[in-house]
């Protein structure tokens, strides 16, 4: 399958992320992110970044995969700057997809 009939089949979209708490249960660093997705209302998806950090997000837009029973924050891991989540260059509606 090429790349980019495997991106449309994806779930890509913009949320704002409005709460950021300790992940209950996670082994080291993890936040729970709650994040807005527009109409769908609010979910919540696991980020692997200490909670200090992920509360640093509150406010800021990223990029989700959403499934069925889950939502995974689009990330990069830099060997030099840790964990970079995938945020639009501009201000956009939350729940707006990613093409």
């Amino acid at each position: 399958m090429e790349p980019a009939q495997i991106l449309q089949g994806l779930d890509l979209v913009v949320g704002r992320v409005t709460a950021a708490e300790p992940h209950a249960g996670a082994r080291g660093h993890s936040a729970l992110l709650t994040i807005e997705v527009g109409q769908r209302g609010a979910v919540q998806a696991p980020l692997p970044l200490a909670v200090e950090d992920a509360r640093g997000l509150v406010g800021t837009q990223v990029v989700c995969a959403v499934g069925r029973e889950d939502v995974v924050v689009l990330a990069v891991h830099s060997h030099g700057s840790g964990v970079v989540v995938v945020c639009p260059a501009h201000p956009v509606e939350d729940g707006s997809p990613v093409a």
